[in-house]
């Protein structure tokens, strides 16, 4: 993708959607690692191809880096606090694990590598196999459908923004909702026990 940005919204959603079984910071975080490839490029390669340097946008490279990264992230006492710390912030507290982090490393940059294959013609996602087959595949082999192609691929990108969005405006509620029933079940009791305390001296 030409912004990192654009990714955020539909790994954020994935993210908070499965946010029990994987880390959703570092979930968000791997592509962010995954367009490293791209910066390095300019500087050590400039030109195109921008995805091949070292092939990070693949399944086999990018999910092993994005295994390491989950680690990383897990062993370093300070970026786990920073995570879980980050969670808490936003409302939605969880308990990270090692398992949680690697797994969310390895499918965020699988995610992100999948979207870029639809969007970029150099990607070599199933490398060492050096075609794109998905980007061929989906403009039908031809060039000239690249750009709608590329267009739709914002367009849904920018409607997984506002899904995400709205899913954590519906995680919120959900969290509330049980807080706010047990105040009012706890207000019962105490009116209902003042009430009891009350009918002797009558």
């Amino acid at each position: 993708m030409p912004f990192t940005p654009y990714h955020f919204g539909p790994n954020g959603f994935v993210g908070l959607l499965f946010r029990r079984w994987f880390d959703v910071p570092v979930f968000i975080a791997a592509n962010v690692l995954v367009d490293i490839e791209v910066i390095a490029d300019h500087f050590l390669q400039p030109g195109w191809p921008v995805h091949q340097i070292w092939h990070f946008h693949t399944l086999l490279v990018g999910g092993f880096a994005g295994a390491i990264f989950g680690a990383i992230v897990y062993y370093i006492k300070p970026f786990r606090w920073l995570s879980e710390k980050s969670m808490a912030l936003i409302g939605l507290p969880a308990k990270t694990t090692l398992l949680s982090m690697v797994l969310a490393g390895v499918l965020g940059v699988w995610l992100h590598v999948l979207i870029d294959s639809f969007y970029h013609y150099d990607i070599q996602i199933f490398w060492p196999h050096k075609d794109n087959t998905i980007f061929r595949w989906i403009n039908s082999g031809k060039m000239s459908n690249m750009e709608k192609t590329q267009q739709w691929v914002v367009f849904y990108c920018k409607l997984f923004w506002g899904l995400m969005l709205g899913l954590y405006g519906v995680l919120l509620a959900l969290r509330a909702y049980p807080n706010n029933r047990d105040v009012m079940r706890q207000s019962e009791k105490s009116e209902a026990k003042a009430a009891g305390t009350k009918s002797p001296q009558a």
